[in-house]
């Protein structure tokens, strides 16, 4: 039987090329994602790429407060600099850097195969839409993966990498990786197709600060709504939110990243409490946290109501005596 115990010489060439190995492909240890391990049960693996107008043709007012600048000022040149390395990989050779990320996932499933669940977020600060992104998978690969890492996977050219890894088959856990390892993400878009995301097992929780109307998507689709709150980090979360005059369940998005987990009968809101960013000011937080706009939308809606009484002559203006 040949050896395919390393990888093909394409691989290895794209992957010196960009630097990319084993330790910087995935993320596997920031703090949040480390929450799904230590509360949901579920390790995790991120891609992390380069939110762009490209990666992010969706956002908002998202785009003043992203989180790709949050976290340890300490390592975030390098965080950084590994972000854009990745993206600049990605579009460079879309091939290489998709079958070098399916070789990795299933390396990190195969490490965690024993929890009940595993998953993988490829929209770590970005917004790809990843069901219209084919992969072709070749022989040398589906061998390389078996021998490594005891998984059946056809070479063969995938429409996207939820239909390859809903074909992929561990072997020595005798049943299929979609039994334990799900796909899951938050996004902007609402134009996306919810209805093939669901049967591709592709959980998706939309969010706030996008230039469309999220919470009517999730409201129509089904679909939890993700928001962030400016409010402090040991606030409790509060059990209903109003929004647009119509009130919603919460769950705590902080406790743990895990979103499969989530209630799914109705629309819930996620809260996640602001985390700040460099140069963050009050004002970007109320211009962009989902509860102060409620509050402004309140009170322009009162002032609305108000000044139509007026012209109603139900109400008169107040005679202000002068000083």
């Amino acid at each position: 039987m040949k050896n395919y115990r390393l990888l093909s010489q394409d691989l290895r060439d794209f992957r010196k090329e960009f630097n990319l190995n084993s330790t910087n492909t995935l993320t596997l240890t920031s703090p949040k994602i480390l929450k799904n391990e230590k509360v949901s049960k579920a390790p995790t693996a991120v891609l992390y790429l380069k939110p762009s107008k490209t990666a992010c043709s969706s956002a908002g007012s998202c785009m003043a407060m992203c989180l790709n600048t949050a976290g340890n000022p300490a390592y975030l040149k390098g965080k950084l600099a590994c972000r854009s390395r990745r993206d600049y990989a990605l579009r460079t050779n879309k091939d290489l850097f998709l079958r070098n990320l399916v070789i990795e996932l299933f390396k990190f499933y195969s490490k965690n195969r024993s929890f009940e669940n595993v998953s993988g977020r490829l929209n770590g600060v970005s917004d790809h839409n990843w069901m219209a992104i084919e992969i072709n998978l070749t022989d040398y690969d589906s061998k390389y993966i078996l021998q490594n890492f005891d998984i059946a996977i056809p070479s063969f050219k995938y429409r996207n990498i939820f239909e390859l890894f809903n074909n992929a088959y561990d072997c020595f856990k005798s049943q299929p990786v979609s039994k334990i390892f799900s796909f899951y993400d938050y996004s902007k878009h609402v134009h996306l197709n919810f209805e093939y995301a669901k049967r591709l097992g592709y959980h998706l929780s939309l969010s706030a600060g996008s230039k469309y109307n999220t919470l009517e998507a999730c409201i129509k689709h089904n679909l939890n709504y993700a928001g962030v709150f400016n409010i402090k980090k040991n606030a409790p979360c509060p059990k209903y939110v109003t929004l647009n005059g119509r009130k919603f369940p919460t769950i705590d998005g902080d406790l743990t990243d895990w979103r499969i987990g989530d209630p799914s009968h109705t629309t819930h809101v996620i809260v996640l409490r602001v985390k700040r960013t460099p140069n963050q000011t009050e004002a970007m937080r109320k211009a962009f946290c989902i509860d102060e706009l409620e509050k402004i939308r309140v009170a322009t809606e009162l002032k609305r109501e108000y000044e139509a009484k007026i012209s109603q002559g139900i109400f008169a203006r107040p005679a202000l005596i002068p000083a």
